[in-house]
This record gives C-alpha cells, sequence and structure tokens, in this order.
C-alpha cells in the first residue's frame, strides 16, 4: 500500500470538491493538498456533466427562477439557506471559472451561448463547450 500525506484531503473531485481544493490552494499555497476520487477526475463529475451550469447572468434571468428551480430540482430537500447563496454567488463563481479557462460556449456576438434544461422555469442555461 502506498501512503500520501497531506495537509487537506478533499474527498470528491466534483465541482465542489474542485472549487474547495482552489480555495485551500489560494488561502495557503503552500499546503499539501489531495484531491481524492474513486475515478479519473476528467472522466468524471462535474466535469463529464451533459455541459452547462445554470447562473443568473442575462438581464432577463431571474434569482427568484434560479431558486426555485435548485429547490424544486433537489426535491425540495435542499437546505434553503444553502441554495439561496448559492444562486446568490453563482455569476461571481461562473465569471472566476471563465478567467480559470473554463469555455463557456458562445454565439456569434460574443455573447455566452444558452438553452434551456428541463427544470429550468427561466427557460436559459450557461452551456460549456465541448
Amino acid at each position: 500500500m502506498q501512503t500520501f500525506n497531506a495537509d487537506i484531503a478533499i474527498i470528491g473531485a466534483g465541482g465542489a470538491g474542485l472549487r474547495a481544493a482552489i480555495a485551500a490552494a489560494e488561502a495557503n499555497p503552500q499546503l499539501k493538498i489531495a484531491l481524492i476520487s474513486k475515478v479519473y477526475p476528467m472522466r468524471s463529475h462535474t466535469v463529464a456533466a451533459e455541459g452547462g451550469s445554470a447562473a443568473v447572468t442575462q438581464a432577463h434571468d431571474s434569482y427568484d427562477f434560479h431558486f426555485n428551480d435548485t429547490v424544486s430540482g433537489g426535491d425540495w430537500l435542499c437546505e434553503q439557506d444553502v441554495v439561496d447563496y448559492f444562486v446568490e454567488h453563482c455569476p461571481t463563481e461562473m465569471t472566476q471559472l471563465e478567467l480559470w479557462g473554463c469555455p463557456w460556449s458562445r454565439k456569434e456576438d460574443g455573447s455566452v451561448n444558452v438553452r434551456r434544461f428541463w427544470w429550468d422555469e427561466n427557460r436559459t442555461d450557461l452551456v460549456r463547450r465541448r
């Protein structure tokens, strides 16, 4: 058995795990961080999802719609205070993801391409380029 020593171990390499690893590294670049996944990270989790991430980014978007879409998508089992925080901070996180190199699909005019997911009350969503 191989032993690996780390200051922080993050279990799960989905979007939340990856973001936690980035936040830890930004807080203290000297930390040794272990990101643990049972499968190859580029073939699973958020990275391999159908392609898209929701955020209120356009004038016709609505925080209320995004909140309701998220809560109803979670069968009303979501912690609604957490969903409220999530919805409020999504636009900032989407901008940060783009600065880190996330290739959002674009229209010819340069705006972010949007499409509807079946649960999306507002009929829009950011789409990741394939």
